[in-house]
């Protein structure tokens, strides 16, 4: 009887101790959102986003590795801070890329990714758990977490990018037809000499 006691304590001090510091990481998220909207923040949406993400990864291996509670709150209180952060950036940046008739479905296809990150790094994290420590797995989620932000800002990039080069094409377009509209309307100043 008294294994099976000793086998439980740690599943109540879990269940104890987790639901804390997930309240601790709730209240630090919406303190970050609205330090966020406070001011305003130096840098590009896409690198801000990058450095929030990577700094909210950073934090969450600090939860990792801290073994104590009050350590590891701190950390989850960080990674709280930090995400609120990024979730904005992520929101303004996708408001300054795509026209306003096509917000609301750019946000569902954000929220979708998002959910799906969420769902293959607790999957992944999950699957590591039979074989490795805690800690290990968690490691293994930070990874691929830091592994989708890069591919993402890559992506964005890329997509603007080429958003540029489609602008600037355009526009020599234009000019070339405003060009030869002059010219073949008669419009010309060389056209009487």
């Amino acid at each position: 009887m008294g294994d099976f006691s000793a086998g439980k304590s740690p599943l109540s001090l879990a269940e104890l101790v987790l639901p804390a510091l997930l309240t601790v990481m709730s209240v630090a998220s919406a303190a970050g959102a609205f330090g966020y909207g406070l001011r305003s923040w130096p840098g590009r949406l896409v690198t801000r986003s990058v450095v929030l993400m990577a700094g909210m990864s950073a934090a969450v291996c600090l939860v990792a590795l801290i073994p104590a509670a009050p350590g590891m709150a701190v950390a989850l209180a960080a990674a709280g801070l930090l995400q609120s952060g990024a979730m904005l950036t992520r929101n303004l940046s996708l408001r300054e890329a795509l026209p306003p008739h096509a917000l609301a479905a750019g946000y569902s296809v954000m929220y979708a990714a998002v959910g799906a990150g969420y769902a293959a790094t607790g999957s992944l994290a999950g699957a590591l758990l039979p074989f490795t420590t805690p800690s290990t797995a968690i490691l293994a989620g930070v990874a691929l977490t830091l592994s989708l932000t890069v591919v993402g800002w890559w992506g964005e990039i890329r997509a603007r990018g080429s958003a540029r080069g489609a602008g600037a094409a355009g526009t020599v377009r234009a000019g070339v037809a405003a060009e030869g509209a002059a010219v073949g309307g008669g419009g010309d100043a060389q056209r009487g000499l």
